[in-house]
């Protein structure tokens, strides 16, 4: 099965959402918008996704 992460980056928090192949919800989580917290949920959630994606704004710089 192949899995999308989908990340919503804000000044404190990051909502992060996975999906499987056919679009359904897997996962969702919220980590501290800290480049070190996000890649640890990622790796131990979901270490096989196939993309991951970034929303875009003034934040995803």
């Amino acid at each position: 099965m192949e899995y999308y992460v989908g990340l919503d980056v804000s000044l404190k928090l990051t909502l992060i959402c996975v999906v499987d192949q056919t679009a359904a919800v897997v996962r969702e989580g919220v980590v501290d918008s800290d480049p070190e917290a996000i890649p640890v949920y990622v790796r131990s959630k979901v270490p096989d996704a196939v993309r991951i994606g970034l929303e875009t704004g003034p934040t995803s710089t």
